[in-house]
């Protein structure tokens, strides 16, 4: 979901209310609210899951446009009244349920679930700074009978966009190598949260699902977990298949033992399908999850390299091979080396990403010269690590460090349960808790 787009800051001629329901039929607006949830439904199904989120609502009709986001998920910058607060709202408008003819409402329901499975997968994730929480505010429609129904939520607007903005912004003009640094070290800061605190995955991490916020570090967006970037996911992730670890020789003497080794066995059989409207048909990250989770973060590792890689060449994403260029010179070779080793077709040749969290803060407090890789902030979590991770380096960098991974306790909660923020209620709001 990317939160902000290139053309933000030029002039908008034309503020432009979102399609309102006087635009359609009675009838084509009755089908749509009907297949959307009810809050309160959707409220009981979160305190199912144990989770006890609290949420304001804006009713749909006090959205005006004033900019279209790129991408599938229908986002736009919007104004809300009466405040004239900016937000980015993401979800399913009923212009989206026009233009999308859905015989079998199968493609409706796709929209109405990712949404509301994303805002659900944010309640359960514990705050950190590097990922956007879980949204305060739910947007509504109110369906012919008066039912309050979830069309999608609101976000903050972040000015500096996206990963992949800065990259095409920047031009010819190098990003200096310590922001490149902090960036991939909160890149994998994030994702290993995600794993090992969260117990939860991404699946689509890519440059424009990283956007870039007011303090220049990096939040982690987009988590309807539907399908793999086409720009950077793995080959394994792919192919439906188990995947279980293999423990390492008993006889194994060296001062640092081996990791337990992974092993993928494609299934037999006619093809499953999971994933309806995403690419591939079948997404092995849930069932990695639970039967052999480090298979799942491996996977995420090559998608990091991906990316990290985008980033010293500069390069927009796409689906291009890797290839190192001139113009990734003013890049150390053992930098170029840590990347690769990320995008290794052997999964068990990566490096896990509690060490690759290890090298970037290690790289961060050498260009730096400061303790720490975030802005002098002291995070603790119940992480500890301390692995070493050869890093090919010719300057002689192989460094075995502690570092502190943040669990993003922040506003004093340490739950994940979000309370309501500052955005201030307006005569058009609510609460539900």
């Amino acid at each position: 979901m990317p939160s902000v787009i290139k053309s933000m800051t030029a002039t908008v001629a034309k503020l432009q209310q979102i399609q309102p329901a006087t635009m359609a039929s009675d009838r084509t607006f009755e089908n749509y609210t009907r297949q959307l949830t009810l809050i309160e439904d959707f409220i009981a199904s979160l305190r199912q899951k144990g989770l006890h989120q609290t949420f304001k609502t804006v009713d749909f009709k006090h959205l005006t446009e004033t900019n279209r986001l790129p991408g599938k998920n229908h986002a736009r910058v919007v104004v809300r009244a009466p405040m004239g607060t900016r937000h980015v709202f993401k979800g399913f408008d009923l212009e989206a349920f026009i233009n999308h003819k859905d015989k079998d409402n199968s493609f409706h329901q796709h929209q109405r679930d990712t949404m509301l499975h994303e805002i659900q997968t944010l309640a359960a994730l514990p705050l950190h700074p590097n990922i956007m929480p879980c949204p305060e505010t739910l947007v509504t429609v109110l369906d012919p009978d008066g039912g309050e129904r979830v069309c999608g939520f609101l976000q903050p607007v972040m000015e500096r966009e996206t990963l992949d903005d800065q990259i095409t912004n920047a031009g010819d003009v190098r990003i200096p190598l310590l922001r490149k640094a902090k960036w991939c070290f909160q890149m994998a800061r994030a994702v290993l949260h995600t794993h090992r605190i969260a117990r939860t995955y991404h699946m689509d991490v890519k440059p424009g699902n990283i956007l870039i916020d007011q303090e220049d570090g990096i939040r982690l967006i987009d988590w309807e977990q539907s399908g793999v970037s086409m720009f950077t996911h793995s080959k394994e992730a792919t192919i439906d298949q188990e995947a279980w670890e293999e423990p390492p020789s008993p006889n194994d003497e060296s001062a640092q033992p081996a990791k337990p080794r992974i092993v993928y066995k494609p299934r037999v059989g006619a093809p499953r399908k999971n994933l309806f409207w995403g690419y591939p048909e079948w997404n092995v990250f849930p069932i990695w999850k639970e039967t052999c989770p480090r298979a799942a973060e491996l996977a995420e590792v090559f998608s990091l390299g991906r990316v990290m890689w985008m980033l010293m060449e500069q390069l927009e994403q796409s689906p291009n091979p890797t290839v190192w260029t001139a113009r990734s010179a003013d890049v150390p070779q053992y930098w170029k080396d840590v990347i690769n080793q990320c995008m290794e077709l052997d999964p068990n040749a990566r490096p896990d990403l509690d060490e690759l969290v290890d090298f970037w803060s290690a790289e961060v407090e050498r260009l730096s010269g400061a303790k720490g890789a975030s802005n002098g902030t002291n995070h603790s979590t119940g992480i500890s690590t301390s692995n070493s991770m050869n890093s090919g380096a010719s300057n002689g960098v192989g460094k075995s460090i502690n570092n502190s991974i943040s669990t993003g306790t922040r506003n004093g909660t340490s739950n994940g349960t979000f309370h309501n923020g500052s955005n201030g209620a307006g005569n058009n709001s609510s609460s539900h808790v």
